[in-house]
C-alpha cells in the first residue's frame, strides 16, 4: 500500500490565492457592469 501524503504544499496556498483574485475580480467586474446599469437579468 502506498502512502498518501496529505500535508498542504505551496501549490495548494496558489491555488487557494488565486481563486480568491478570480472571485474579487468578478466582485469588481460585476460592480463596475452596475454603473453602466447592466444587470444579469438581461
Amino acid at each position: 500500500m502506498s502512502q498518501q501524503n496529505s500535508d498542504p504544499t505551496i501549490y495548494d496556498g496558489l491555488m487557494f490565492v488565486s481563486l480568491g483574485a478570480v472571485i474579487t475580480g468578478i466582485i469588481f467586474l460585476v460592480l463596475t457592469l452596475n454603473e453602466y446599469g447592466w444587470s444579469s437579468a438581461g
